[in-house]
């Protein structure tokens, strides 16, 4: 998990310093050329792909922050087993220490009796030695001698009974000295024991205490460990989220510089528009004003091309509808531009529709007053509001891929006002 960690903080890391490069190179450049709008709008997509990169990453992340809060959460359980473990544990410890202390006295007592067997066995054994020495020192009486020296039947009795007395006397006294000698031997043995057994419960406590110390410690370190990672990440995503101000802000800039850029752009074909048309009237009859309205077979030009491109992805006639898969047919001709390039109006007239319009999705209609009615399908957004006066040229929205669409593109139609029947646009002239 460390080295998950360290690898995903150390890209993270890297992608911010060269993400702040690229915006600081962007902001500071200076621009060789005034931009044009496409030049711009690449910009702002670049920009835009950056920000879904960086949140992307960051959602990453977060995903990471969530696992570990997983994890924390599952050892902050166990730690709080191991807590309520320890106590019970600390409190049977406590009753060993109890027992143990019990024990002690209990030695203690031994100790004593033990103490006081080995003065009396000590001094039963000097009683032995001393009757040894006296028996030693008259060894050359014996108790034979002893009953023949009687004087008379009564003394012999008498010294009958002195006879058995000693011999009796040396019997008590060898076995008060071995009594004492194996209640010394019992007593040593019994104490033995119970140190050895007081030992071993003393190990058993140290050895329990030890362990559950060490796994509190361990169930710490890891928490600490988890919190340590929550923090780094939580770091980088504020690095992140000032990368993303950053880009977010330039943006902004770049839409600003976009929207000045269209109007200037717009303002340049409006003011070319007007020249051609001024030449071709200056042309026809010589006078200023544009040619009036007239249509068929390319002769009498009267519209303008709605779109910055001619390059058709689908003409007028019948086809397999790619959405639907029917074969049916295609009232208008599919204009394959840019997503978010403008639209224009094919020649002056009314904005008769412009919302939502089922399978055109954003749609505007216009109806031109000669008859004819143009219609603009699948926009990203519409620039115009219905029953508004629009001129020949002027933005009515901008290309995107709304309604039964696979695909940014215009759908151009030319429509019979009265009838509403379509035909083919290709068959007019433009502009």
């Amino acid at each position: 998990m460390k080295k998950r960690k360290a690898f995903i903080s150390a890209v993270c890391i890297m992608l911010v310093v060269l993400m702040v490069l690229s915006i600081t190179v962007m902001v500071i450049a200076p621009n060789a050329h005034a931009q044009t709008s496409d030049e711009i709008q690449d910009e702002i997509d670049e920009l835009n792909s950056q920000r879904y990169a960086i949140q992307g990453r960051m959602d990453d992340l977060q995903d990471e922050i969530d696992s570990l809060d997983y994890e924390k959460a599952n050892a902050l359980e166990k730690k709080l087993m191991l807590d309520q473990k320890n106590q019970l544990a600390q409190e049977e410890l406590e009753v060993i220490d109890e027992q143990i202390a019990i024990i002690d006295n209990m030695i203690a007592n031994v100790q004593e009796d033990l103490n006081r067997a080995r003065a009396e066995e000590e001094y039963q054994r000097q009683r032995w030695l001393t009757r040894l020495r006296a028996m030693e020192e008259t060894s050359d009486v014996s108790y034979i001698e002893v009953l023949f020296e009687a004087s008379s039947f009564s003394d012999l009795l008498t010294r009958l009974d002195l006879v058995g007395e000693v011999m009796e006397y040396d019997e008590d006294l060898e076995a008060e000295y071995i009594a004492a000698r194996e209640n010394v031997e019992t007593l040593e043995a019994q104490a033995e024991t119970m140190f050895a057994e007081n030992e071993v419960r003393r190990q058993e406590q140290e050895t329990r205490r030890a362990q559950l110390e060490a796994d509190t410690a361990a169930a710490c370190e890891l928490i600490s460990a988890m919190e340590n990672n929550i923090d780094e990440y939580n770091k980088t995503i504020e690095e992140e989220e000032a990368t993303m101000a950053q880009v977010t802000s330039l943006v902004v800039q770049k839409e600003k510089e976009l929207k000045e850029a269209k109007a200037a752009e717009e303002a340049e074909r409006l003011r070319k528009l007007a020249e051609a048309q001024a030449a071709a009237a200056a042309a026809a009859g010589g006078t200023s004003s544009a040619p009036a309205p007239s249509l068929g077979g390319g002769s009498g030009t009267w519209m303008m091309w709605p779109s910055y491109t001619t390059y058709l992805t689908s003409r007028y006639g019948m086809r397999v509808n790619p959405v639907s898969g029917i074969y049916k047919l295609h009232s208008g001709c599919d204009i394959g531009a840019k997503y978010g390039s403008s639209i224009y109006s094919a020649a002056a007239g009314t904005v008769i529709l412009a919302g939502w319009n089922g399978g055109y999705g954003n749609c505007v209609m216009v109806n031109h007053g000669n008859g004819y009615t143009t219609l603009y399908g699948h926009m990203s957004s519409i620039a115009v509001s219905n029953g508004q006066s629009v001129t020949q040229g002027q933005v009515l929205g901008y290309v995107g891929s709304t309604g039964n669409s696979t695909g940014p593109h215009l759908h151009f139609e030319v429509r019979a006002s009265a009838t509403g029947a379509t035909m083919d646009p290709m068959a007019f002239s433009y502009y």
